[in-house]
């Protein structure tokens, strides 16, 4: 199990705002989670910038290019959907905080990486006009 943390800009302001703002980080979670299932790369190029980076729950960090490449090539898989519950949004002034809980199972060349319950963050910017991931990062628990 996953505890998720979304930190980003926002761009609107008041309750209305942050409603919207709350709906976009729902809608960019669910992607990043149902592509990386998928090993939906185009999806994933799309939502990540190009310098984000990732470190993993053993310790182990990926750029952009090569996390996306073990996903084309069937190095990194997922074995069945990458599940969230629990995610609840706060908003202050321009920075929106997403936490929750997610569960997922990878293998990387055929060795177990995921599957242990995990905290992890995620932090994204407002770019273009859409939500763009700059970070990831996971600790296992205990």
């Amino acid at each position: 199990m996953m505890t998720v943390l979304a930190t980003l800009t926002l761009s609107a302001g008041g309750q209305h705002g942050a409603a919207t703002v709350e709906r976009e980080i729902h809608a960019m979670e669910h992607q990043w989670n149902e592509a990386r299932a998928k090993a939906d790369v185009a999806t994933l190029n799309r939502i990540l910038v190009d310098d984000w980076t990732v470190t993993h729950n053993d310790g182990s960090t990926d750029t952009k290019a090569r996390y996306l490449a073990d996903l084309k090539s069937g190095a990194r898989k997922f074995s069945g959907a990458v599940t969230e519950s629990d995610v609840t949004i706060r908003v202050y002034g321009d920075t929106a905080v997403a936490a929750g809980s997610s569960n997922s199972t990878v293998t990387l060349n055929g060795q177990a990486q995921g599957g242990a319950r995990c905290i992890s963050r995620a932090s994204s910017i407002r770019r273009d006009g859409a939500w763009k991931m700059i970070v990831s990062h996971a600790t296992r628990r205990q």
